[in-house]
């Protein structure tokens, strides 16, 4: 009964939100918002796709592609349970814990300075960090704060993620300015949904990475890799997250931020024609990066080959989890991993690529490593 109850729930759920996301549709791409409703309840009853989720991929636009070309989110997930072990859940979604089993299994990543807990001990060069406002001011002062990032253990989507520059003797950190490093500590503690951060050395992108785009902040990768059914390792898809504005993550949230994103040959390691979403809800392609006139075409990823080995060596070390999407960044130094997902998005924005995803998500079995 508990069941039905919570379909008939949802199913009202989906009902109001097809009705909103129709006058969305009615202002983005004109017609008649009735006609826009019964399209976003049918997509969504033959994808699983919510309507809002669909509306953000262009699925309600005249250049959208046929509805077996999407995968929603939900369906994403279910595949994934299906090939990853949900007890192995927070190795990879908990940055902390993903950091130490990092460490232990000598996969590099960007070297940690301290975890800081809200309800019991962090640590800090191999001490304790009592959970207190003042222990951690105490960590903090000890930075070289423009050569560090802190972020939150337990959230994505760069949500949370802070970004500290000193300036005139006062910390700035996305746009809030403190005094001290006492009331940058009073900030972290007090946020209600974060409990434990993790601090790291600040990684700079290579300066081919950095030329391409004219931005200093990180830009970072995301490949996909899979282990087949004889247990070797293989790389699906990849991308580059481009900034292309003046954010200070690559994270692309649907072309929010003004960043892009470019599929990448896995073979040679060049990218292809950009790819981001005008504010209308409409996803277009384009060649030529906005800020530097540089091709994407013309552009390739600075010791691919390296990244790829790092990849598809250490995913190794994540069996028996078989499905991952990596966070690589190329520094000066070779690649360096930023972080691994064991439950990621579908790559909607691109056929390519999802149809890559999809395949051996739906097929894990009958797709092998070459």
């Amino acid at each position: 009964m508990k069941r039905l109850w919570n379909r008939y729930k949802d199913n009202i759920l989906i009902i109001q939100e097809s009705y909103r996301v129709a006058g969305l549709c009615v202002k983005y791409y004109g017609g008649f918002r009735v006609r826009a409703f019964l399209k976003a309840l049918r997509f969504t009853w033959e994808t699983k796709m919510r309507p809002m989720e669909a509306l953000e991929y262009g699925a309600f636009s005249s250049g959208a592609r046929q509805y077996s070309d999407y995968l929603s989110k939900r369906t994403c997930s279910v595949l994934q349970s299906r090939l990853n072990p949900q007890d192995w859940f927070w190795v990879t979604e908990d940055k902390g814990i993903f950091q130490s089993f990092c460490d232990a299994n000598k996969i590099q990543t960007p070297k940690c300075l301290a975890l800081l807990f809200r309800n019991s001990p962090g640590i800090s060069s191999g001490r304790p960090v009592p959970a207190t406002k003042s222990a951690w001011a105490e960590v903090i002062s000890r930075l070289d704060l423009d050569k560090v990032v802190i972020k939150p253990c337990r959230h994505s989507y760069g949500r949370g993620l802070l970004v500290p520059l000193l300036r005139e003797d006062r910390i700035e950190v996305n746009n809030i300015k403190f005094d001290s490093a006492q009331e940058l500590a009073n900030y972290m503690f007090d946020l209600p949904e974060l409990t434990s951060w993790i601090v790291q050395e600040r990684i700079q992108s290579h300066s081919a990475l950095s030329e391409f785009s004219g931005t200093k902040h990180l830009q970072t990768m995301r490949i996909y890799t899979h282990v087949d059914k004889r247990g070797k390792i293989f790389i699906i898809d990849a991308f580059l997250k481009v900034i292309g504005g003046d954010a200070a993550i690559d994270n692309f949230q649907h072309g929010s931020l003004g960043n892009f994103i470019a599929p990448i040959d896995i073979e040679s390691g060049q990218l292809e024609s950009a790819i981001t979403r005008s504010p209308d809800m409409l996803w277009y392609r384009f060649d030529v990066h906005p800020r530097t006139k540089r091709k994407f075409q013309e552009f390739t990823i600075p010791l691919w080959e390296h990244a790829k080995e790092l990849v598809i060596k250490n995913a190794e070390c994540f069996k028996p989890i078989r499905s991952l999407g990596w966070d690589v960044a190329i520094t000066e130094d070779g690649p360096v991993v930023i972080e691994t997902n064991m439950r990621w998005d579908p790559p909607n924005w691109n056929p390519e690529t999802i149809y890559n995803v999809r395949k051996v998500l739906e097929n894990p079995d009958s797709v092998f490593a070459k």
